[in-house]
C-alpha cells in the first residue's frame, strides 16, 4: 500500500454561525476509488473525515476539508465536504 503525507485546511462550521479553522497533518493510504463507480466516499470518512470537529458536540456541523499540501501530487488540491 503506497501512502502520502498530508497536510489538511479544514473549516468547522457550527449550526449557531461559529466558525473555526484548523489544520492537520496525516498520513494516508492513497485513495482507490470503487471498480464500478470511481466513487471514493469511504476513503473520504474514513482517512480524512476523522480530522474535523473541534469537540463541539452539540448541534449540527459542517466540515469543509482542502488537501493544501501532499507528498502525493494527485492529492494537492482536492476538497471534501462532510456534515448537514
Amino acid at each position: 500500500m503506497t501512502t502520502a503525507i498530508v497536510k489538511l485546511r479544514i473549516e468547522n462550521t457550527y449550526e449557531d454561525g461559529v466558525e473555526v479553522v484548523t489544520s492537520g497533518i496525516a498520513t494516508v493510504p492513497l485513495p482507490i476509488p470503487d471498480e464500478d463507480t470511481g466513487d471514493r466516499t469511504d476513503w473520504e470518512y474514513e482517512h480524512i473525515f476523522p480530522h474535523t470537529g473541534t469537540g463541539n458536540e452539540s448541534g449540527d456541523a459542517w466540515y469543509d476539508v482542502e488537501i493544501v499540501e501532499s507528498t502525493a501530487p494527485e492529492l494537492f488540491g482536492l476538497t471534501f465536504e462532510f456534515g448537514y
